[in-house]
C-alpha cells in the first residue's frame, strides 16, 4: 500500500530561527551604510531586538537600560523596531553608552531571523552565536552575558 506523502503548505511552515553555533548574518547597520554588524564585534557582541509595539518589550526596555548601567563598558547593540518619531524618543530612555539602531521588522525577522521580541544573542569574536535568550528581564540578560563575563572583568581591571 502506498503512503500518501503529506506536505505542509508553505504558508503554514515556520522558518527556524538562528541557533547556538550558527553565525549571525553580517548585515548592514540600519541608517549607516558604511558599517556592518561584524564591525561592532570586539571579543564579543551582545545583540538585542525589541519593538515598541510588543507588550513584553516595555519592561524589557527598563531591564536592558539597567543592565547597560550595570555594565557601562559592555559591547551591547540594540535594534528597535518602531516608528521614526518614537525611535528618537526611545533613544533618550537608554543610558548614553547604549548603541541603539532603528530597524525594520523585515530586517529583524527576515535578515537576522530573530524569533520575536524581546530577544537577545551573544556572539563571539567571529560572529558565531554562543548564547540566545529572551531579553525581557535582568535574569535572562545575565544568562546572555554569562560566557562573556571574563571580557567584562578584564575591562574593570584595566
Amino acid at each position: 500500500m502506498n503512503q500518501i506523502e503529506k506536505v505542509m503548505p508553505s504558508f503554514l511552515q515556520v522558518e527556524e530561527g538562528l541557533q547556538i553555533g550558527d553565525y549571525m548574518p553580517n548585515i548592514r547597520i540600519p541608517n549607516n551604510d558604511d558599517m556592518e554588524l561584524y564591525d561592532c564585534i570586539t571579543d564579543y557582541l551582545l545583540l538585542a531586538t525589541i519593538s515598541t509595539s510588543c507588550a513584553p518589550c516595555l519592561p524589557a526596555m527598563e531591564a536592558i537600560n539597567i543592565f547597560i548601567q550595570q555594565y557601562p563598558g559592555i559591547n551591547f547593540l540594540l535594534f528597535i523596531d518602531t516608528e521614526e518619531s518614537t525611535f528618537e524618543k526611545a533613544k533618550h530612555i537608554f543610558h548614553h553608552s547604549a548603541q541603539i539602531y532603528h530597524a525594520s521588522d523585515d530586517l529583524l525577522f527576515g535578515e537576522l531571523k530573530t524569533r520575536g521580541y524581546p530577544w537577545g544573542y551573544g556572539l563571539n569574536a567571529e560572529g558565531q552565536i554562543i548564547t540566545i535568550e529572551h531579553a525581557g528581564s535582568l535574569e535572562y540578560l545575565e544568562k546572555l552575558v554569562s560566557p562573556f563575563k571574563r571580557f567584562l572583568d578584564s575591562k574593570e581591571e584595566s
